[in-house]
């Protein structure tokens, strides 16, 4: 039950992540496409990528390793592994605002895509957290 306020909270962020994503791929130049047309975008830019996967992941390995590695540091000097999770699922959610283009299904997309780029930074956060997984660890 400790871990239910970051795990809902990271659930909130990502909520309201998915409106901005639509508002986010507007360019300046023309209105705003319509989400569907931006969701089929998205799609048909994954589904020729194959650096998504087999399973068709929607998370870049590169860009979220990125992520991650920064996030590290920050998440190992906390301290406490409810204060460590609480600090990835906010900077992750902020990440998720900042890169519409990611478009995880579930947490085990980023699990998958830090094995696959960076399993010891993956290991390192794990370990502060205290969680098995990143699908753990944000709820």
């Amino acid at each position: 039950m400790k871990y239910a306020v970051p795990a809902a909270l990271l659930l909130l962020l990502l909520t309201a992540c998915g409106g901005k994503g639509a508002e986010a791929g507007a360019g300046p130049s023309t209105g705003a496409p319509a989400p569907d047309a931006s969701a089929s975008a998205s799609r048909t830019a994954s589904a020729g990528d194959p650096s998504r996967g087999v399973d068709d992941n929607h998370v870049d390995a590169a860009s979220f390793c990125a992520f991650l590695t920064d996030e590290r540091s920050k998440v190992e000097d906390v301290g406490s592994g409810v204060g460590a999770q609480a600090a990835l699922a906010i900077d992750l959610a902020t990440w998720l605002a900042d890169h519409p283009e990611q478009q995880p299904r579930t947490a085990a997309d980023f699990d998958t895509a830090a094995r696959e780029g960076c399993p010891e930074v993956r290991e390192s956060i794990l370990a502060a957290t205290g969680h098995g997984s990143l699908k753990e660890a944000l709820g």
